[in-house]
């Protein structure tokens, strides 16, 4: 039977002491919540609209998707299976695709009892979980860090899904927000200018030379404000005083009220985070394609980035939680309502084939699959 070891910090030190899954406080499984330091892809996904939405979207669609159920031998089965823990399936599912895009890894605890039988499920937060590798033997668990404290995890009490590596042998792959940073920061850039732009009466950063000879407490405060004009965006529109005699110069002039936005470039790092994110344009853009091309847009959508993502989800899912129940989750598309309106389109120019015959009965069937 795995133990866990729990690591807490006291006294200056790490205090160690083998307990079992009832015994492990609350403070173990308390989320982490907050930004990413450094404002990284959970900072820029709370504060950049497009890339909020194309987060969101792929999420919802991996929730959505039709579902169904079948016994290990493949037998459909007419109704879900009594499970022995509580399934919100579409929350779940909504919870490690969230995770995937902006993480790249998603964990869920298998929590069980004495007899070793699952008994709950635990969606764990990706930046609380973190791969244990030893020597050759790679993988061997995972230790979970929270509430300032440390769980040791076994390999079968946790389900991880990971995106492919494409730097490493092991571990987890870039996420797509991790692609779109740079796109979403320029975004946020934007906006941050725009917002100060305004905040200081709609004027441009200013220069204030002084006349004559300025003292040295004077050529200090200069230069102090100079550095601190040059370091970034927050410090660029700080004031200067000084006692001596003044110029007052405009470093540019003010901007147009319809450039301020900065619409090709922003435009442009838009696309660049739908791209990132495999999300078409026009699922984020109200203007960027008429019905037929968003339709068309809506197909590869799931053909290109829902589908291959649900398929992983799926198999790690089956792997490490379902098959050990006696049964496999299997995602339908082909019950969206996209997908059947391409079969009907199908069968009629089958049907149209049969009639003019082009094509046999026998060959039909072979092509609707009958």
């Amino acid at each position: 039977m795995h133990k866990h070891y729990l690591v807490t910090a006291a006294n200056g030190g790490l205090t160690v002491k083998s307990v079992g899954l009832d015994a492990l406080p609350d403070s173990a499984w308390t989320p982490v919540i907050g930004a990413d330091e450094g404002g990284g892809a959970l900072d820029l996904y709370e504060r950049i609209p497009w890339l909020y939405r194309a987060v969101n979207l792929r999420a919802d669609a991996i929730a959505s998707l039709p579902t169904s159920w079948e016994a290990l031998d493949g037998t459909p089965l007419a109704a879900p299976p009594r499970l022995p823990f509580a399934l919100d399936l579409p929350h779940l599912l909504n919870l490690i695709e969230g995770w995937l895009t902006l993480y790249g890894a998603a964990y869920v605890f298998k929590g069980m009892n004495a007899a070793r039988r699952v008994k709950q499920l635990r969606p764990l937060h990706p930046r609380t979980v973190s791969p244990i590798y030893e020597g050759e033997r790679g993988l061997v668990g995972y230790e979970r860090q929270a509430g300032g404290e440390r769980v040791a995890l076994g390999l079968e009490e946790v389900v991880a899904i990971w995106l492919p590596a494409r730097r490493a042998e092991l571990g987890y792959g870039v996420p797509p927000a991790q692609a779109a940073l740079s796109a979403a920061g320029m975004l946020s850039a934007a906006d941050q200018f725009g917002e100060q732009y305004f905040q200081h009466g709609a004027v441009m950063p200013t220069l204030i030379s002084i006349e004559g000879m300025p003292s040295p407490g004077d050529m200090e405060k200069l230069e102090s404000w100079a550095g601190r004009a040059m370091s970034g965006l927050r410090n660029a529109f700080r004031p200067l005083a000084l006692r001596a005699p003044v110029k007052v110069q405009p470093l540019a002039g003010n901007v147009e009220l319809g450039k301020l936005a900065l619409p090709e470039l922003t435009d442009k790092k838009r696309e660049d985070i739908a791209t990132a994110l495999g999300v078409p344009h026009s699922l984020l853009f109200s203007n960027a394609a008429n019905y037929a091309t968003a339709r068309q847009d809506d197909l590869h959508f799931y053909d290109k980035t829902v589908l291959p993502e649900a398929r992983r989800i799926e198999a790690a899912l089956n792997s490490g939680l379902f098959e050990r129940q006696g049964v496999r989750l299997r995602f339908r598309p082909d019950r969206l309502e996209i997908y059947q309106s391409l079969e009907a389109q199908k069968a009629d120019r089958v049907v149209a084939l049969v009639t003019t015959e082009v094509i046999t009965r026998d060959e039909a069937r072979q092509l609707l699959g009958l």
